[in-house]
């Protein structure tokens, strides 16, 4: 589902997957479209902690000005004005490891 953009309040909007895996003892919340990942011991705790280090990302991004020069590092491209997720590459380990499930996250940052 990665990639429906829109733009709100001068912000850009866009839904990204976030897939579950079982790692060990801990479920791993990973989006390959943000590269970005969490973890913790139950599902709904690794939910929680991913949001929370997304959270941080977009906030750091946005402190340091380095968004677009991040969502550009994961293979986001510019199409009509707009930054948008490409089709990305899964690690191979994370394809061989048990999944669980995946969601769609929203989320939004400021126009560039």
């Amino acid at each position: 589902m990665d990639g429906l953009t829109t733009t709100l309040n001068k912000k850009i909007v866009t839904i990204v997957t976030v897939m579950l895996y079982q790692q060990g003892d801990y479920i791993m919340a990973y989006c390959p479209a943000l590269d970005l990942s969490s973890y913790a011991k139950t599902e709904t705790k690794a939910i929680a902690s991913f949001r929370e280090a997304l959270d941080i990302f977009l906030e750091y991004c946005e402190e340091n000005g380095t968004l677009v020069q991040n969502l550009v590092a994961c293979g986001w491209k510019l199409r009509h004005g707009y930054l948008q997720p490409e089709e990305v590459n899964v690690p191979l380990e994370l394809l061989k490891a048990p999944k669980l499930h995946s969601f769609d996250q929203k989320i939004s940052f400021p126009v560039c």
